[in-house]
């Protein structure tokens, strides 16, 4: 059966469900069309009986006695139709629960120990939760589960559960996979899953929801590569939606992402004042990780605004939600901001220590460019306590990583005049802050020029 004729029954068929004519298992999957949730282009061919038969219309004059029973009839279908289908959906999502919670237990192996009675449905769905839970965990895992819920979506029965949901299905498995990607920096295949992602919804339902959730992910990659604008106009499309619908905490994570992206793009005033915005939306309750999110994000403009008395409070403020919003990518971030205050003030020696550990830690996770950011940050405090042996060892190994990374030549550059200043003694504590802060503005903005 081709996936046109399954998604959008002709004329003909829809008679027939109302006679009652139509094979089982044909009228089956339109009634889920046409019921779970209603396509829109179909229920508007459907001829005006059959719309108040399905109740898409108010009963108007009263009924035949043969236009009652067809009543009947047809609304008994749909009924059972709806509720089986409900049934087989609540089923496979207590599966998909139980096959998350046996990927959290096993870790890697967590994929050959999922019971082998599991369909791919359930499994598509908690190789995706899973894999999402991972991001700030384990990027490398979350890679891979991503990649086993793009098979298993790939697998799923549209006959079971219709053509256009399984396309959804595949939209939702290949937009993980991409996020995925962007957030190990493999940005070129991010960019690939995310554009098949986009192709896989044009066919599917068209879910707002679902086109929702693939927007965010597009302004992500877009942020990363840089079209902060384009990223910044996807996230006001998914804040109107959200205020339309009275999504008051997804118009906040919206808001909070824009004022990320702003940031990133040097409009730092404004980025505060949309993370201020966000944090009136958001939902600390529902999702702490969210709230958690924005006062990170505030923490790291205020420091790059030199601002840092204030983002010592912020950070202070933000301490009792790292319990609960922790990974250790996050807990990385948070000790690195912890150490960037220590140097903003002049606590060098706390500094040190803290850089040191933040350093390692990026490096255990694989995290070479932060760790090579930290490094410079690091160097900037070892200058600071006159242990210039020690900077100059640090800058050595940062500027290996750069140069292997490929960063642009003229930060390249500056990496490695400060590292030959140090090794010549001539290297001061300012000069490597002025470096590490055009790197960090180099990050967003690729026409980024070094203080002289």
């Amino acid at each position: 059966m081709s996936q046109t004729s399954v998604e959008h029954p002709s004329r003909e068929e829809l008679a027939a469900v109302n006679q009652g004519k139509l094979d089982p298992a044909r009228e089956q999957a339109i009634l889920i069309h046409l019921l779970l949730p209603p396509c829109e282009r179909c229920v508007s061919l459907l001829p005006a009986q059959l719309r108040t038969l399905l109740g898409f219309e108010p009963r108007g004059a009263e009924f035949s006695p043969e236009e009652d029973a067809a009543y009947d009839r047809a609304i008994d279908r749909a009924f059972k139709v709806a509720l089986k289908h409900w049934r087989h959906l609540q089923n496979q999502g207590v599966k998909a629960e139980r096959g998350v919670k046996i990927l959290e237990r096993e870790g890697a192996a967590g994929p050959a120990s999922l019971p082998r009675t599991m369909d791919d449905y359930a499994r598509f769905q908690a190789f995706l939760a899973r894999s999402w839970a991972l991001r700030y965990e384990d990027p490398k895992l979350m890679v891979q589960l991503a990649r086993y819920a793009v098979k298993c979506a790939d697998r799923i029965d549209p006959q079971k559960y219709g053509a256009g949901r399984v396309l959804d299905f595949r939209c939702e498995a290949m937009a993980g996979l991409g996020n995925a990607y962007r957030i190990t920096e493999q940005l070129t295949k991010a960019e690939v899953a995310l554009r098949r992602a986009r192709e896989l919804f044009e066919l599917g339902t068209r879910s707002q929801l679902l086109e929702m959730r693939l927007l965010e992910l597009e302004a992500s990659l877009d942020a990363d590569q840089r079209r902060f604008d384009d990223a910044i106009n996807r996230l006001e499309k998914v804040y109107r939606y959200c205020r339309q619908h009275r999504e008051h905490h997804l118009a906040g994570r919206a808001l909070l992402k824009q004022g990320l992206y702003a940031s990133n793009a040097g409009e730092s005033s404004r980025a505060l004042e949309l993370l201020e915005k966000s944090l009136k939306l958001v939902d600390l309750a529902f999702d702490p990780t969210l709230t958690y999110t924005a006062m990170h994000n505030q923490v790291w403009i205020l420091l790059d605004l030199d601002r840092f008395r204030e983002a010592e409070r912020q950070l202070f403020l933000l301490r009792p939600l790292l319990d609960h919003c922790g990974g250790r990518i996050n807990r990385l971030r948070f000790r690195w901001a912890e150490g960037r205050i220590d140097a903003g003030l002049d606590r060098l020696s706390r500094a040190e220590e803290t850089l040191t550990e933040v350093r390692d830690g990026f490096v255990a996770v694989e995290r070479s460019y932060d760790a090579a950011l930290t490094s410079l940050d690091l160097a900037g405090v070892l200058i600071g306590l006159r242990k210039t042996d020690t900077a100059l060892e640090v800058l050595s190994a940062a500027y290996v990583t750069f140069a292997a990374l490929h960063i642009a030549r003229e930060a390249a550059a500056s990496v490695l005049a400060v590292k030959i200043a140090c090794e010549v003694g001539a290297a001061t504590r300012k000069r490597v802050e002025e470096v590490t802060k055009f790197l960090r503005r180099l990050e967003n903005d690729p026409n980024a020029e070094v203080t002289r």
